[in-house]
């Protein structure tokens, strides 16, 4: 069944019970997915693991409650014991746990106390340190709850020293210096925490956010530094030239930049080369997530002491894999600060999602340069369109060509902005529609609504969006590998009713 075509609310794509997207066809949808609204929670049975928990996930953990006398409370499963401790730190009063499995936590508490629930919620969230949906399946099957696990393609022996090496290769170091993640975020989270704990030893403080960056990335940078930690951000990620000069003015106590190289929504390609070379020279740490373009388009290790990415985008292009990775530049001056901490901090990706991962690694390099050459078709056209007002897209950028791994690698992201209303458009676009991208069917969201909702419903948050260059009712497209001449006609379509 071809991928440009309308997808129902709640339907996974792939078609399997680990997909990683859900259909929100209509903007409507998007309101009320945003409000919580019955009939849309119903609908998702799946979606997005960090933000919709897995029905796997869920009758787990209502197995555990009963079996453990809990009902009634609320709870979340954490692999890990360092993961554990770092959510019954951060909540303090009012969590408990149990080690229900080898190496696997239930972490429960009084579901009523609102404040409580959300606070955890948001730690797993933004953390990654979750279950996977698949290690919850097999425990199910174990328990005898479930009959067996999802049939699918995956490379079982020696999975994950394949990943390892094709990552290696694709960044740029050796397979030592590369860590796989139980997801992207957690890959960033543990990036974070090593990157801190390795910088206020030295009694610097400062941390700088370079350009936009996705929702959880900000969240982690906000919600645990220390009170002795300070943040600023310079939202746009070409002005290179103040930057610089931010950069420099914080001296000794510069700690660590941050930067999305490309940046999420606008694309935006920093001058890494420069940046690096400041902040190397003031002492600090320079952490680059390329994961909107993806390691397999854009070579930003060599600037970055350490790179962050998710891998759920573009590597597991089916999108049925929640994954990512982190790597420390071996000759980065911070290197001996970085390996341990790192190593000590991540959660490791589950053996069913590395087997997976390692599969469709295989095949993700012709599907990826198959995006990426659609992506830029399609670009082209929607700049020559009337309707479009703007088109963001990483191959146009200034300092493109210094960080891609050639030519034709602009990734598969491309952002617009509309002359009217959005909503005639969105709902009359005959795509999937929903978060993440990198996936090998085209993929479409109103970036704002979904990851910034309180900011673009009020007449402040826009304001503030629309002073820092975002529009927002920016509509971001994952192009996919359908015929391009298909694509074009489908966004052509949809553009008449503007």
């Amino acid at each position: 069944m071809s991928s440009l075509r309308y997808f129902s609310l709640g339907e996974p794509c792939p078609a399997s019970p680990h997909a990683v997207v859900s259909s929100l066809p209509t903007m409507a949808d998007v309101h009320a997915y945003e409000q919580h609204e019955s009939r849309v929670v119903k609908a998702l049975e799946s979606g997005y693991p960090r933000f919709v928990e897995h029905a796997f996930i869920k009758e787990l953990i209502c197995f555990y409650l009963n079996r453990e006398g809990l009902e009634g409370n609320g709870a979340v499963l954490i692999p890990g014991r360092r993961a554990t401790q770092d959510l019954v730190d951060y909540i303090g009063k009012g969590v408990s746990t149990l080690k229900v499995e080898n190496a696997l936590f239930l972490v429960y508490f009084d579901k009523g106390d609102e404040k409580l629930s959300q606070g955890v919620g948001k730690f797993v969230q933004h953390t990654g340190c979750g279950v996977s949906s698949r290690q919850a399946e097999d425990i199910l099957v174990s328990h005898g709850l479930l009959d067996t696990v999802f049939e699918e393609a995956s490379i079982d022996v020696g999975s994950q020293n394949k990943v390892e090496m094709d990552l290696a290769a694709l960044i740029g170091c050796e397979t030592k210096d590369v860590l796989v993640c139980a997801c992207g975020m957690n890959a960033f989270y543990a990036g974070f925490r090593a990157v801190q704990e390795a910088q206020l030893a030295k009694g610097r403080t400062q941390w700088l956010q370079l350009g936009w960056l996705y929702l959880d990335s900000g969240c982690v940078l906000k919600e645990f530094l220390t009170e002795s930690e300070s943040l600023e951000c310079c939202y746009n990620a070409t002005e290179t030239e103040s930057m610089i000069k931010k950069i420099e003015s914080y001296g000794d106590e510069l700690a660590c930049v941050v930067v999305e190289c490309p940046t999420n929504p606008l694309a935006q390609v920093s001058d890494l080369g420069r940046i690096a070379e400041v902040v190397r020279r003031c002492g600090g740490v320079l952490m680059v997530d390329p994961t909107i373009g993806s390691v397999y388009n854009f070579d930003v290790l060599a600037h970055a002491d350490i790179l962050v990415t998710s891998l759920t985008k573009y590597a597991a292009y089916e999108a049925d894999v929640m994954i990512g990775a982190l790597a420390v530049n071996p000759s980065s001056l911070h290197y001996g600060d970085l390996v341990l901490r790192t190593s000590s901090y991540y959660q490791p990706a589950y053996s069913r999602n590395l087997a997976r991962l390692a599969y469709e690694m295989n095949e993700a390099p012709e599907a990826v340069a198959q995006m990426c050459a659609n992506a830029r078709l399609l670009a082209d056209f929607l700049s020559r369109h009337a309707a479009v007002k703007k088109v963001h897209y990483a191959g146009d950028s200034e300092h493109f060509t210094e960080v891609a791994s050639c030519a034709d690698a602009g990734g598969a992201m491309v952002a617009i902005e509309l002359h009217e209303k959005i909503q005639p458009f969105f709902d009359a676009l005959n795509v999937m529609k929903g978060p993440s991208f990198g996936t090998k069917f085209t993929l479409v969201c109103p970036y704002m609504y979904l990851a910034h909702y309180d900011l673009v419903t009020t007449d402040e948050g826009r304001r503030f969006l629309r002073s820092i260059g975002i529009d927002p009712d920016l509509i971001r497209i994952s192009v996919g590998t359908e015929p391009i001449s298909e694509i074009i006609e489908v966004f052509k379509e949809a553009l008449s009713y503007l």
